[in-house]
């Protein structure tokens, strides 16, 4: 089985060996070998914004919401971190004090997907945004950072509900997730096109400001919400199924330029979900080996983007972000019972870096390096 594990088929798993469950910290030492991670949190506080290195907060900052993804500026020595949907602020904070320098709001009309990404020379900031006020078509906001984030304005995305994106290795292209998921402020995170939804991965040319790519979901209730993208092109994408659960759908999806989008084989690995929801995707950066987690079903995956497949599964509590951490060779997890963890591909078990009591993660992690 070179490795492998079984899963069965509820979701959880059973009679698996012990070193195939994450540690906790009544008997498990945390070990900090592990690059400062970026998220957002809720702790007994409230909802914070910050910098975990080692066993703490090297910095942290309140907000009055739950945030959602982040990412750390080199060039300017900044963190961008964005609000959860449909949140409107988007917060920038100095590496060097941990002070929000500035508190940027969408546009009138708009709000944020909470995901963001930066052009490759960090000039310009895109981010996925609802303009509600054209009855919730999707965008992607284009702002100058070396003019305090101000708005340039926005491209259509030909989508509704695009979440995350990222930037293609050649620069010039994004590839954006797209959930299909109408909603309006006015109506909450209501889903108000149940049985039209279109979702799908599209390809946006930045000179030209116009989508030069489209794949659609291989069902109409299958919302593509969260991607990433290797260092050979390749994309990996996962689902978050909307209708009657659980769907049977695969979840997790292979794409190149110009090719249908490949569901990822799990042939080896019977792999069943309940709840049928992929938080966060992350690829290596070799494109060796790729992690998704499944929050409602606390499953973490290891794929081999080699072949495609499905190699590992651990079963983790409200698993939630996932960053791979180049200087270490590993990828490291969060949870909603405030562990962050190590996962090396070829090793069974989960390493426990740091444990902070009371401390729920966010759905992604980003690194200060």
């Amino acid at each position: 089985m070179q490795r492998r594990q079984f899963l069965i088929s509820s979701g959880a798993l059973l009679c698996a060996p012990s070193s195939l469950f994450a540690s906790s910290p009544a008997n498990e030492q945390a070990s900090a070998e592990f690059s400062p991670v970026l998220s957002a949190a809720t702790e007994p506080s409230g909802n914070r914004i910050g910098v975990w290195q080692d066993s703490g907060w090297q910095y942290s900052q309140p907000i009055p919401h739950r945030g959602h993804d982040s990412l750390y500026h080199r060039r300017r020595k900044e963190l961008l971190f964005f609000s959860r949907r449909p949140g409107r602020e988007l917060y920038i904070v100095s590496t060097e004090t941990g002070e929000i320098l500035q508190t940027i709001i969408s546009e009138n009309g708009y709000h944020y997907y909470g995901h963001g990404c930066l052009s490759a020379d960090g000039r310009y900031l895109y981010t996925t945004e609802n303009h509600a006020d054209n009855d919730g078509a999707g965008c992607i906001g284009i702002y100058d950072c070396e003019d305090n984030y101000r708005c340039l304005g926005h491209m259509d995305c030909e989508g509704i509900g695009p979440h995350e994106l990222a930037l293609m290795p050649d620069g010039k292209t994004l590839a954006i997730a797209i959930g299909g998921i109408k909603t309006l402020p006015a109506s909450g995170r209501k889903t108000l096109n149940p049985d039209t939804l279109a979702p799908g991965l599209h390809y946006l040319d930045l000179e030209s400001q116009r989508i030069v790519e489209k794949v659609a979901a291989p069902h109409f209730q299958l919302s593509l919400r969260h991607l990433d993208v290797g260092s050979d092109g390749s994309v990996l994408i996962g689902a978050q199924f909307q209708g009657r659960l659980p769907s049977e759908q695969a979840l997790v999806y292979f794409h190149r330029r110009g090719e249908t989008l490949k569901a990822m084989n799990t042939d080896e690995l019977p792999l069943r979900f309940k709840h049928d929801y992929i938080a966060s995707v992350c690829i290596d950066d070799h494109s060796k080996w790729a992690v998704t987690s499944c929050p409602r079903d606390n499953l973490v995956c290891l794929w081999n983007m080699q072949n495609q497949s499905l190699s590992q599964v651990w079963s983790l509590r409200d698993c939630a972000g996932a960053i791979y951490d180049a200087a270490y060779q590993q990828f490291i997890l969060s949870n909603g019972d405030g562990q962050l963890l190590a996962l090396k591909p070829g090793s069974s078990k989960l390493k426990l870096l740091a444990y902070s009591a009371g401390t729920q993660w966010d759905n992604h992690l980003s690194l200060l390096v």
